[in-house]
Parts: structure tokens; sequence; C-alpha cells
């Protein structure tokens, strides 16, 4: 603004000393004239083409004047601040009038700066300890070798009183993991805060055991399961709870279709599988020609199949221990999948092939194509841990090139998808370890649980 009065001086002094002598007259009040501008006022009523004209009968848009007022309306725009002072029209304005509105401008401008609120930090926007975040910010999911296997347990999570069920991570939010026990309770954990405030929610609204837990797809909301018979969907931010689901039967599993945000199935006690939409709070779907049980549930990429595995104890009914299901026409595709008569308490569809594995209480974990006949690899299978008919359940890391299962005598074990070779065994825990969980970014990141009632982190 300086700058401009200057600029605007200087035309005045170079307009006042080519003026013609004797147009200037004295003035009573003892100003000097030749620091006077001479105008000529235009009577008629002011228009919005010609409201001002300045020296000589020119429009204002020409005069010194109105490039400065231009160019402070200019600097005003560029800044949400307080209307400042407007100059007097109808008059000449002296330097000393401009100086003190170019002065009370920029005082309104430094005033009106509101003091940022700060941000409110709550269960969903957790901090991330230092390496954590430089290890998401050097992602690259097209390197090779993107999952590895972690070098060792590295934190140790207690809170739960009875063993644990199940650890699923959360989708969205990296320091975020949910698990669900025996003692009737669901927790989220902050994995990397301090032991005293790993625990951020305790969704104790179950009144029996809860067997599974899943995070929906946007990671704001958790779905639990348990010997209660209900489903209830709690939003994980607040800790209250949306929506209960109650079945006839105790249920086992649910897991959200991969697609469709608002739909999940939910399987338990009397074999069958019922498909739920959160937004009416009903099944709609019922997928009930089981023998036993339901002990596990998955969907493959698309959502249109999925895959189920049964409690059977019936005599020739080993055929009915797995069976692949069309979502959209509630059928069973195959039921000649399985036919060793062994009970598996878990089922994996792999991230991209189509292909699912099948954890066997014979020991070990079977291979089956997820395309019709859907049949069993009869050559390859991984063998070495423990299950002796415990809910033992295996998982894939999310790039597909790794399976990982927990054991019957508390070990973790890492094998090669392709090779179906032991890569690694982490002897961790001191009763059976009975879900093992890879991060769904993190590359080496892994969660395993125990009935021991203890969480172990592996990076």
């Amino acid at each position: 603004m300086d700058a401009i009065i200057a600029a605007y001086d200087s035309d005045n002094d170079e307009e006042d000393h080519k003026s013609e002598p004797g147009s200037l007259q004295k003035i009573p009040d003892g100003r000097d004239p030749k620091r006077m501008k001479k105008a000529v006022w235009d009577p008629r009523p002011p228009s919005s083409t010609d409201s001002y004209r300045g020296h000589a009968g020119r429009p204002a848009n020409e005069t010194a004047y109105s490039r400065a007022i231009s160019a402070g309306v200019e600097q005003r725009n560029q800044q949400v601040n307080p209307a400042a002072p407007s100059l007097p029209s109808g008059r000449y304005i002296s330097k000393r009038e401009r100086a003190a509105a170019a002065l009370s401008e920029t005082t309104c401008s430094v005033t009106s700066t509101t003091p940022p609120v700060p941000e409110v930090k709550g269960v969903l926007t957790s901090d991330l300890p230092y390496h954590v975040r430089k290890t998401l910010e050097n992602i690259d999911p097209h390197a090779a070798n993107f999952n590895r296997i972690p070098k060792g347990v590295t934190r140790q999570i207690e809170g739960h009183t009875k063993g644990i069920n199940a650890v699923r991570w959360s989708p969205t939010h990296a320091a975020l993991l949910a698990s669900g026990a025996m003692d009737n309770v669901a927790r989220v954990w902050n994995v990397w805060n301090a032991s005293e405030q790993q625990m951020l929610q305790q969704l104790g609204s179950h009144t029996g055991a809860v067997k599974d837990v899943q995070w929906s797809t946007d990671g704001q909301q958790l779905l639990s399961c348990g010997f209660d018979r209900t489903a209830r969907l709690t939003d994980v931010e607040y800790g209250s709870e949306i929506s209960v689901f109650t079945d006839e039967q105790y249920l086992n599993v649910v897991r959200f279709h991969p697609l469709e945000r608002n739909v999940f199935l939910a399987g338990g006690g009397k074999g069958s599988v019922k498909a739920w939409d959160i937004r009416i709070g009903q099944h709609f779907k019922e997928y009930p020609k089981s023998m036993g049980q339901i002990l596990d549930v998955d969907f493959n990429k698309d959502g249109r199949r999925f895959v189920s595995s049964s409690d059977i104890a019936k005599r020739n009914s080993s055929d009915k221990g797995i069976i692949v299901w069309d979502y959209e026409k509630q059928i069973a595709l195959s039921n000649q999948v399985y036919l060793e008569a062994y009970t598996c308490p878990a089922v994996r569809y792999h991230p991209f092939e189509e292909t699912f594995i099948a954890q066997s209480n014979a020991s070990y974990i079977a291979i089956f194509s997820g395309r019709p006949p859907f049949k069993m690899n009869r050559y390859k299978r991984f063998e070495g841990h423990e299950v002796s008919a415990n809910r033992v359940q295996c998982n894939f890391s999310p790039d597909g090139a790794l399976v990982v299962t927990g054991s019957a005598d508390g070990a973790v074990h890492f094998y090669n998808f392709r090779s179906s070779n032991v890569l690694k065994k982490f002897e961790s825990h001191q009763q059976v370890c009975t879900d093992v969980s890879f991060h769904p970014v993190l590359p080496s990141v892994v969660a395993s649980c125990s009935w021991d009632g203890s969480i172990y982190i592996y990076e």
C-alpha cells in the first residue's frame, strides 16, 4: 500500500506542475493550494458507469486514485477478512486519510485471524508410530515379495479373561485390531499404543461367547456373533450398538459380502447359512442343506460363490463337509468336494485366484480348485502343524503368496503357497493358537490369538 501511495503522490505532483498559473485560488484554512488537486464535479446523479469524473473531466479509472483503489480491492479479494473501512466518496481524499485507511485495513486483516480448532482424536483417528508411518509411505504394492515373513514377536496384548476365537485387522485404519473371545466381549485395540492404552473399545453386549468378528468394508463398524444367537453391528468410533440380528441358532461365523456392503452371511449350530441385509434387519436368503453345524464360510473374490464347512457327525455323510454355493441362486454347486472323514474348521478363498484352502482335523491344509467340479489337489498340501479337533483357523497373505495357520501346540506356521514348504515357525503361545491374520496393508505384520487369552503381534 505504501508503494501505491507513493506512485499516486508522484502522479499528483506531475499534474500539479503542469497546471496553468492562477488556476488555483487561496484556501481560507491555510492549506497549500499547490498540494490540492483540481477537480471538476459532475452535478448529474451517479450511475454505475459514470459515478465520478476526476481531473480535467477524465473518468476516474484513468487516474492514479482509481488505480490505487483497484489494487487495494484485488488485494482484499485474495483474503478472507472482515471488510476494512471504506474510503469516503464525493470529495478529494488526502494522503493522510489514505494512509489511515490503509493502516486500518491492515489491522483488520491481522486481528480477524481465527485460531485453528484442534483436531479431536478418536478411535478411528489414532496416531501411528513413526516406523509404521514410514512403512506405509514407502509401500510399493507392485514390488516383488510384497508380503514377507515377520522376524519375531514385538508386542503382546492382554485383556481378555478367557480364550480368544478370532482376531481381525481393520481394512482402513492401520493401527486397529478387533478380537472376540469366550468372555462374551469383543474388543478393539490400538496395537502400537502403550500397554495401558491399547484397548480402545470394549463391546460387551453379547450374553454368550463371541465366536467371530468382522469389520465392515469402510472400517467404521464391527460385526460380531456368538452363542447368544445374535449378530451385533457396532459403531467402532462411539462404541454404540447399531443393530441386533437375532437367529434361531447360535452363530459361529459371520462374513461380509465383498461387493454388497450391506449384506453379510451368518452360519451356526443348526446347519443353515443365512444372508442378512443390514438395512432391513432381516435375512433374505437361506442355504439350509448342510447336515451339521456351520463352522466357517468364505466368499470368492467377486462374491458370486461362497464355500461353507460343516461339522459332520453322521455316517456316510463325509461328502457334505464342504459345500460350494451359488450365492444368487441359493443352490449347492457341488457337495462332492472333500471326501475324507474329517471335519474342516476353516475355509479360505485365495485373494485373486479361483482356489480355496480348507483346514482339516487331520492336521493338514488341503487345496481345492475354485472352478467346477472343485476338485481337491491330491499332490500338494500344507503339513507340519497340529489341529487335534480344535477350531484352528488359517489365512492367506494379502498377495496370496503365503499361507499362515495356528496350531494346537501354540505355534504359528508360515507356508509358501506355491511349493507348500514350511518357511517359518514361531513357538509363541502357551495354549492352542486359534487364529492368525496378516495385516491388510503392512507387508510383514501378523497378529495371532490363543486359548490362553493373549494376542501376539509379529513384525
